[in-house]
């Protein structure tokens, strides 16, 4: 049983809206909780109906046809459900949610199918000592899947769970290889087999629930460890539960990227904010604006010769295309992992420069590894009705 009272103070944030994501919202909205935020970034697919119980509607073929975002819907369908709960729907990429979203929920959900999304979401909530509830399906079969619990900035992350190598990888390449959760319907399907994703789902969704919402409710005093939870249904239903620390030689536990007490600008807004306007009202003559990933800011095309700015994360230009002839072959000729006050692109709104809005800004103050850190949330970005930041 729930408090009620307490349920209505949550803030849940659930980052994918496909087959498990569908089953945390309804759960959400059936419990009541006080406001829901859904994040994805793709659209409503034939492919989605058999698993995600959401887009199961009557119109859903107009929803198909029009390419309504996933997160929109299933956003409309948690109002239908339950009218008391805020919902709020973001259709993008975990890099296109600010920090400053993140750090106003409650609890983090990640029902993401993408290794480097779930790698890029848990690093976020580590920065911001949030606690993420992750969990994924076919861990060995169809019928299996794990809930893992990383406590936030004490704690291990992600990454903390792959290897030396395989993480090296994925930081280094910045998009991982999706096989999505509809990549291995259509593959069950040409197999002529009925995947049980939609059991799996629900069940696997539930017990995330369950084991977010108590944890929530009654915090443990050791936040150090993370926890692991294995469901098996099928040749033989059980549930095995893991301990996991933080790995040595995890590079994303930078203790002076941790954001504590940023400095809040109600009145800044991304699309007018240049870092030489931030840098000036800190009062800081040096310093560096430090992105969370390199952003492409030049770039041309072998096989017309033109050149641009796509001012994009370096991950999304790879799967560019001119603008002008269209050609896929094109490279990028600069790269920014950040700026200075004497850079050009200082002069660059936030926004035209591709950061997300309402984010926590690092600015680091020095040149080595350990130089000090200044945190700046652009808090002007978010509407005065969801500033509120929850306790730790």
């Amino acid at each position: 049983m729930f408090a009620r009272t307490r349920l209505a103070e949550l803030t849940a944030l659930v980052v994918g809206a496909g087959a498990l994501g569908n089953e945390v919202i309804k759960d959400f909205a059936l419990l009541g909780i006080g406001t829901l935020v859904i994040v994805d970034r793709d659209q409503v697919e034939l492919s989605n109906l058999t698993r995600s119980v959401l887009f199961c509607t009557p119109d859903i073929g107009a929803h198909i046809a029009a390419g309504t975002p996933k997160a929109e819907l299933a956003a409309a369908r948690a109002r239908e459900i339950n009218p008391d709960v805020r919902v709020e729907a973001i259709v993008g990429e975990i890099a296109d949610i600010g920090l400053g979203v993140i750090r106003r929920a409650d609890l983090v959900f990640s029902c993401l199918d993408n290794e480097l999304a779930r790698l890029e979401l848990s690093w976020a909530c580590t920065r911001l000592d949030r606690p993420l509830i992750d969990a994924g399906l076919g861990l060995l079969n169809y019928s299996s899947g794990q809930v893992s619990v990383f406590p936030g900035a004490s704690g291990p992350c992600y990454g903390c769970r792959k290897g030396a190598q395989r993480r090296r990888e994925m930081l280094e390449e910045l998009q991982s290889r999706e096989d999505s959760c509809a990549v291995k319907a259509r593959r069950a399907q040409a197999e002529g087999i009925v995947s049980t994703t939609p059991l799996m789902s629900s069940a696997l969704a539930a017990f995330q629930v369950e084991v977010a919402l108590r944890r929530w409710l009654d915090p443990p005093a050791d936040a150090t460890e993370g926890i692991a939870h294995r469901m098996t249904l099928h040749p033989k239903p059980s549930i095995e539960t893991g301990r996991f620390a933080v790995s040595p030689s995890c590079p994303l536990h930078e203790p002076a990227s941790v954001v504590r007490n940023p400095k809040e600008y109600p009145d800044r807004r991304s699309s007018a904010w240049t870092p030489a306007a931030m840098f000036a009202e800190l009062g800081l003559e040096s310093g560096f604006l430090q992105f969370d990933w390199p952003i492409c800011a030049e770039a041309t095309c072998r096989a017309c010769a033109h050149a641009w700015q796509p001012l994009v994360r370096r991950a999304r230009f790879r799967n560019a295309a001119c603008p002008a002839c269209g050609s896929a072959d094109v490279a990028e000729t600069l790269v920014l992992d950040g700026v200075d006050r004497a850079s050009p692109w200082a002069a660059r709104t936030l926004a035209e420069l591709g950061l997300p809005r309402a984010h926590v800004h690092e600015i680091v103050c020095g040149n080595d590894a350990d130089s000090p850190r200044v945190h700046v949330e652009v808090t002007g970005d978010l509407p005065e009705s969801a500033r509120r930041v929850p306790r730790c």
